[in-house]
């Protein structure tokens, strides 16, 4: 009986470990993919000129020269809805307030909102939000 037992408890200990090499091999291959992934800049062409929301009788514009940083698995999706995502960008871009756009920490916040409203309209459109980053080339406020 005492045999049986420990036999037992053999055949447990070896199912147990093919058991967690089994588990543990889906999330080896997402690290092996995500490692894998090559980043990918989109330049957005033509530079965006838009007047935004400003007091006063003058009109107030952002010049700006932006690119999109993306994994390259999800360049097609920011291609392919090209349209809506230049769209996005002027809608949020003259919905700004001087104070939005003007100073180093206002503009990185700029940034930072412009990636969220590109997201969202591609997350309407596809499911996906693709967009890891928007950088400014250039900034240009008047």
């Amino acid at each position: 009986m005492k045999h049986i037992a420990q036999l037992g408890k053999k055949h447990l200990m070896i199912a147990l470990t093919c058991l967690m090499a089994f588990l543990a091999s889906p999330i080896a291959l997402a690290e092996d993919e995500a490692a894998t992934a090559m980043p990918s800049y989109i330049e957005l062409n033509p530079d965006f000129i838009v007047n935004y929301n400003a007091s006063g009788p003058r009109l107030h514009y952002i010049k700006t020269k932006i690119s999109l940083r993306t994994d390259s698995s999800q360049e097609g999706i920011i291609l392919a809805n090209m349209p809506l995502v230049r769209d996005a960008i002027v809608m949020f871009l003259s919905a700004r307030t001087k104070d939005q756009v003007t100073g180093a920490i206002a503009r990185e916040q700029t940034r930072a909102d412009a990636k969220v409203a590109i997201n969202e309209i591609l997350k309407e459109e596809t499911g996906a939000e693709p967009v890891m980053d928007v950088l400014f080339a250039s900034f240009v406020t008047q």
